[in-house]
């Protein structure tokens, strides 16, 4: 093995590593919690569901990050008020409700994270 061979291996080794760390950060984080298809979210949606789940707040910018990841055809952040806008119409006969907390962000009640609990199981505690 030469010693480019090495480099390229121990790099492999350490994408390997990260790639391990951001799916685990996902998961603590509700990014990668799937809504039950009853609610009719869409992907972007059902990632912001998520965050507010496993989260007590979620700003608008912190909904961004996770869902663009620094792509540079990134929407303009009111996107977020209309997804949020229309996750309540869809969530609202299920009785789950998202809060605005003026001049930071989003949450999620914690009645309505039990309703979540309720149905999901143990995947949103």
């Amino acid at each position: 093995m030469t010693l480019r061979d090495d480099y390229v291996a121990a790099l492999e080794r350490r994408i390997d590593e990260l790639e391990h760390r951001v799916r685990a950060l996902e998961e603590i984080s509700g990014a990668q919690l799937d809504a039950p298809l009853e609610f009719g979210l869409t992907r972007n949606e059902s990632v912001i569901f998520g965050l507010l789940v496993k989260n007590a707040m979620v700003r608008r910018d912190g909904m961004m990050e996770v869902l663009y990841m620094h792509k540079q055809d990134e929407a303009e952040i009111k996107i977020v008020d209309v997804w949020v806008c229309k996750m309540r119409q869809k969530l609202k006969p299920w009785g789950i409700r998202i809060e605005t907390v003026w001049g930071r962000g989003y949450a999620m009640p914690s009645a309505s994270k039990a309703i979540v609990a309720g149905i999901l199981g143990d995947r949103a505690a």
